[in-house]
């Protein structure tokens, strides 16, 4: 295999500030690539690029915009020009916006945040940097999915449409950027320890993923050693969905 280097990349990260995300930036940056930040929480962001080092670009705004996409372009234009893009901004709308009710009973701002931040926003800044990717003749993009797309929640029932809609997108993104060397690759986790709380989600192997058990995924599909797979979704959930199939019946 080949040894992973990112020396001379840039990569645009959404959700940077924070878990995934920031462990994703912070790993990036240490196999050499430039780091455009993406989050909305502008203390939390600074906070978390100056931990990331000169190779970060912090841009604050919010995925919902596309106008803040085309903005982290920009950024990444100045820097080199966009060879990844990483969309982990996202969230459980039922949790973000402290609404635990039914679907039925949901305020339809809430249902528009879930939609919105979790399918349009990889939408969006997918639509701002795969130019810059199409004009270098390579590039990866990487969706982040769960396996809510597969199970479907109640509660937060946009969450799992959206990321449902990323299985899809990405064979859009694949088709479209082939000619060009762009792939498109979707990472689907179950439970991560970015929160406390996941540790409650079960799995067959009975605990929830360590960060680097997701990004060291998503840096093995960014490099050259994934150079076959577009187009393509790929759960890292310890055996979630098999507990779900089991007792469903599926």
């Amino acid at each position: 295999m080949k040894e992973i280097d990112f020396k001379g990349k840039v990569a645009v990260i959404t959700g940077a500030a924070s878990g995934m995300g920031l462990h994703a930036a912070r790993q990036f940056a240490r196999l050499g690539a430039r780091v455009i930040m993406c989050d909305i929480n502008e203390a939390a962001l600074n906070e978390a690029a100056a931990s990331v080092g000169e190779a970060a670009v912090p841009v604050q705004g919010d995925v919902r915009d596309f106008n803040y996409a085309l903005s982290a372009a920009e950024a990444a234009r100045s820097a080199g020009g966009a060879d990844f893009l990483l969309n982990f901004a996202g969230g459980y709308e039922a949790r973000c916006c402290n609404s635990p009710v039914p679907f039925y009973e949901q305020p339809v701002e809430v249902l528009d945040w879930g939609i919105d931040v979790n399918l349009k926003g990889p939408v969006y800044f997918s639509r701002a940097i795969m130019p810059q990717m199409v004009e270098k003749g390579a590039g990866v993009i990487i969706l982040l999915g769960s396996v809510t797309g597969f199970e479907g929640d109640g509660m937060g029932a946009m969450y799992g449409t959206a990321k449902s809609g990323l299985f899809n997108f990405v064979k859009g993104l694949a088709i479209a950027g082939a000619p060009h060397g762009v792939r498109a690759v979707c990472v689907t986790p179950g439970p991560v320890l970015s929160r406390a709380a996941m540790n409650n989600m079960p799995t067959l192997m009975g605990r929830a993923a360590e960060l680097d058990e997701l990004v060291d995924v998503i840096l093995f599909m960014c490099s050259d050693n994934a150079s076959f797979i577009t187009g393509s979704n790929h759960v890292v959930d310890g055996g979630r969905l098999c507990m779900y199939q089991k007792t469903y019946g599926l």
